[in-house]
């Protein structure tokens, strides 16, 4: 199975690229109408880097894996190559496997009602939002491929810290994730395995 999508969008991407089927990654058209894929960064630089994590690991690339730390009661979306979205709480994978609705048709028309594919509108609780960290740097080590992703300061998180109180943000003293993935060389709609490591913040240590 190939996977074509017709990328007229506009705005940000961000709800295609952290939640892509399981199925190869094939090509995008209008990247003028979206937003940089990563923050921070330019939209030449960030497809400069986009680019980079694709032939680093094309089989895998923008491949999907759910897990959950039941003890810290965290659920773990992971687009490889891209972002992973850290959402507090158990979230069944019926919901994280759903595109986020983050932008708006070639129309300019924000509706679910615009698109072929299985959409969610964001949430409303800035408590139940994701804490997300986007891709650093990513290299191939042998057959295993170590990706680096930070995490972004977003404009929520201020009203988070107000409002949430008790329900506070997911992992708030860790700034970067790294993900070794092993990709596997049959079935690979079978997704790729993954080890997540988390790195503490030096300064949350002091």
């Amino acid at each position: 199975m190939v996977l074509l999508w017709q990328w007229d969008i506009r705005g940000s991407a961000h709800g295609l690229l952290s939640a892509h089927p399981v199925a190869p990654f094939v090509s995008i058209h209008h990247v003028e109408a979206v937003d940089p894929f990563y923050p921070g960064l330019s939209s030449l630089d960030s497809l400069k880097l986009f680019t980079k994590a694709m032939k680093v690991d094309p089989m895998s690339f923008l491949q999907r894996s759910i897990c959950y730390d039941r003890a810290r009661r965290l659920s773990f979306s992971v687009s490889l190559g891209y972002t992973i979205q850290v959402f507090p709480g158990i979230v069944p994978p019926r919901v994280l496997e759903r595109s986020e609705m983050t932008y708006s048709a070639w129309n300019k028309i924000h509706s679910r009602n615009e698109f072929d594919l299985d959409t969610r509108d964001p949430s409303k609780s800035v408590c139940k939002r994701p804490v997300l960290f986007f891709l650093e740097d990513v290299e191939r080590q042998g057959n295993t491929t170590l990706g680096t992703y930070v995490q972004a300061r977003m404009k929520d998180d201020l009203k988070r810290s107000f409002f949430c109180f008790t329900r506070s943000a997911p992992l708030p003293y860790v700034e970067s994730i790294q993900v070794l993935g092993y990709p596997l060389k049959k079935n690979w709609h079978l997704v790729s395995s993954l080890f997540v490591f988390f790195l503490l913040s030096t300064l949350s240590l002091l």
